[in-house]
């Protein structure tokens, strides 16, 4: 029984951490920047697709995040 539980904390910490990441794959919660044309934009393989910017935000294993710079 006691094993249950701790499998069970286990999983409820990984999927408490993985709905906080899950923010990069929702393009509605992307912070946007009108001094940035490439802000928002997704990435690919942790690179920025969009020439002129460098930087990528985002923790989900599904996504490869979004550009910020």
């Amino acid at each position: 029984m006691r094993r249950h539980l701790v499998w069970a904390v286990i999983f409820l910490l990984y999927v408490h951490s993985l709905m906080k990441s899950v923010d990069a794959c929702d393009p509605t919660k992307r912070k946007k920047d009108r001094k940035n044309h490439c802000a928002g934009m997704d990435c690919d393989r942790g690179k920025c697709k969009v020439a002129g910017c460098s930087s990528c935000t985002g923790s989900n294993p599904w996504c490869a995040g979004y550009c910020t710079k």
